[in-house]
């Protein structure tokens, strides 16, 4: 397996910090950077460690909500009303919105 090393600056004070809680935990920095660019490559998925990652969260509810409340408010006795969320989404994707 080829290797590349990946590197970053962070304030003396935050590493210092931070590598002693990383040793705590039994790790290493370097096996935990590797574990974390692993996680990241396997499943697609990077973590939010900030207000950013509330934001997005915060947006999805909300455009969750929406499409909830869009749902809730269709007329009655339509084909639309009586489709399961799969059909729905399967219907949608074949239209040209």
């Amino acid at each position: 397996m080829a290797t590349a090393t990946v590197s970053a600056s962070v304030d003396a004070k935050v590493k210092a910090v931070a590598n002693d809680y990383i040793r705590k935990a039994g790790l290493t920095p370097n096996e935990l950077i590797r574990d974390l660019w692993e996680s990241i490559a396997n499943t697609g998925v990077v973590p939010e460690f900030d207000d950013s990652g509330n934001t997005r969260r915060q947006a999805r509810l909300a455009a969750f909500k929406d499409a909830q409340d869009i749902i809730a408010n269709l007329p009655r006795g339509t084909e639309l009303d009586t489709m399961t969320y799969d059909d729905m989404r399967k219907e949608f994707e074949n239209r040209d919105i």
